[in-house]
């Protein structure tokens, strides 16, 4: 049907065809993601939410039922007037099947939830070109994160002036759900008082486990094997699931692949830089553009999809997601390593 870009995710919703009964939304923040596919899912419910089935499915359902797709699909509820079906993308979701199944109507509805997708990507394509299904690339911008701080304050009867805002979401992270949750936490601190305070923001938003976060991050892009594993041992000492970290490390070498493409397009780092939603932190840029110019465009290409599939991996195996987050450390710290050695051979 179509192939929406990035703009308006409320506007998009709006303009969604009466025809259109499957919808594939994709980026790298699983968090904006499953924002917008829950978003999306009452929205195929229309004005009867509460008259309508969910089902969600992942990569587990369907290793142990290949069908069960189809069934939901096809199956019209015992116990509600429609159903939505959430699933997550992985390789047990069959392109072919999906397309047979576009093709004839539908008991319910369809979401589908995956990681970034390439242009060239089979599911990508069918779900832009389909007459009955939309693509809807979701990336986190300045646009929705001022969106996202205004539902949550007007919902609090908050007001908060453009600096202050501005200062916001300087302090909020590229995950549209973990900055929804800060900025309803702010609210809940500050409600009663009907202003928003950089005061405010400067107590309750963002905390020690951030910036531990934040840390092992720059350990695995720096290539520094030991000490990003230790920092990985904190965390979880901590009380930090592994999976927490590794989708951090997805964001962050997301954002080092941007600079670093950007900086081999000819375009000047400070500009590569101001187009980042959040910026690096001023004491961290240093080493955010050193490492983004010593991995470069290509390996930082070819380590999303290794993280993307760890994260996944993770949440799919909640007793293995240390050993997933370890392996994962290992394997990048190397390609960084190697880099390195490769930069030294030639000076």
């Amino acid at each position: 049907m179509v192939a929406y870009k990035t703009g308006s995710f409320q506007r998009i919703l709006k303009s969604l065809e009466p025809e259109c009964r499957a919808a594939l939304v994709y980026g790298p923040d699983a968090g904006l993601v499953a924002e917008r596919a829950a978003a999306l899912a009452d929205a195929f419910a229309g004005k009867r939410k509460e008259a309508t089935e969910i089902v969600r499915l992942d990569e587990k359902d369907l290793a142990e039922d290949p069908a069960r797709l189809e069934v939901e699909l096809r199956t019209i509820p015992m116990f509600a007037e429609r159903k939505s079906v959430r699933v997550a993308a992985g390789a047990r979701l069959d392109v072919p099947m999906l397309k047979a199944l576009l093709e004839a109507p539908l008991a319910g509805a369809l979401v589908i939830e995956a990681g970034a997708l390439r242009p060239d990507s089979a599911l990508r394509k069918l779900f832009e070109s389909h007459k009955t299904a939309a693509a809807l690339p979701s990336y986190s911008d300045e646009r929705s994160a001022s969106e996202l701080i205004d539902e949550e304050l007007d919902k609090a009867d908050l007001k908060i002036d453009s600096d202050t805002r501005s200062y916001l979401m300087t302090r909020l992270g590229a995950d549209q759900a973990l900055s929804r949750a800060e900025v309803a936490k702010l609210a809940l601190f500050a409600s009663g008082q009907g202003r928003i305070a950089p005061e405010d923001i400067d107590a309750i938003v963002g905390d020690s486990a951030e910036i531990a976060v934040e840390t092992f991050v720059y350990e695995v892009s720096g290539g520094e094997t030991k000490e990003a594993l230790r920092q990985l041992g904190r965390l979880a000492a901590a009380g930090t699931e592994p999976s927490v970290a590794l989708s951090a490390l997805g964001r962050h070498f997301t954002q080092l692949h941007r600079i670093a493409s950007a900086q081999a397009a000819g375009v000047a780092i400070e500009q590569a830089l101001r187009s980042l939603r959040p910026r690096p932190h001023f004491k961290r840029e240093k080493a955010f553009v050193a490492d983004s110019r010593r991995l470069g465009a290509q390996r930082l290409l070819e380590a999303l999809p290794l993280i993307q599939d760890a994260v996944k991996r993770a949440r799919l195996n909640p007793d293995l997601e240390r050993a997933v987050a370890e392996r994962l450390v290992l394997a990048l710290t190397r390609r960084g390593d190697a880099r390195r050695a490769s930069n030294i051979g030639e000076s």
